[in-house]
């Protein structure tokens, strides 16, 4: 079956609420789940919000991405999320981090995300998870993106 990394955010309402309803619904929809430790994050490209929490969950699914997204929406809906500017403040987000080692372009979804390799609150869980993920568009590993990039990206830290 194929693995994959969803991440999870939030900066509005009950967090710590959201997370723990996200990761019900991640549990019941894929096989063999774990999930990362629970990081503080600075907001980036919306940075006039409150900080969110962030956390990466890897499980096995024989759900198609397109299929996944479309439940993702649901969950978020469900819990208060309404469009709004895009990096803006959310109750929940849930992304598709990477499905195996697809690479997929569509109007509706990019494999893996586009901005994974960006975000201190993604590399940072995943590291916990898959240090040897290797990204099939560069060909860099997650070890060697987070050594490179580090000191360059917004801060996160593990929530205490």
């Amino acid at each position: 079956m194929p693995i994959i990394a969803v991440a999870l955010g939030t900066n509005l309402g009950d967090r710590e609420g959201h997370l723990q309803a996200a990761a019900t619904t991640l549990t019941s929809l894929l096989k063999n789940v774990v999930f990362s430790r629970v990081y503080e994050s600075e907001p980036v490209g919306y940075p006039d919000q409150p900080w969110f929490l962030n956390q990466v969950c890897l499980g096995e699914t024989q759900e198609l991405p397109l299929a996944l997204l479309s439940k993702f929406k649901q969950l978020e809906k469900a819990r208060g999320r309404t469009p709004g500017p895009r990096f803006g403040p959310r109750p929940l987000d849930l992304d598709i981090l990477f499905y195996d080692q697809w690479v997929m372009n569509s109007a509706l979804l990019t494999i893996p995300h586009p901005r994974l390799l960006e975000r201190s609150f993604v590399i940072a869980p995943l590291l916990e998870l898959v240090p040897a993920w290797t990204d099939p568009r560069s060909g860099k590993r997650l070890e060697e993106v987070w050594v490179a990039t580090k000191d360059q990206l917004s801060r996160c830290f593990p929530k205490t």
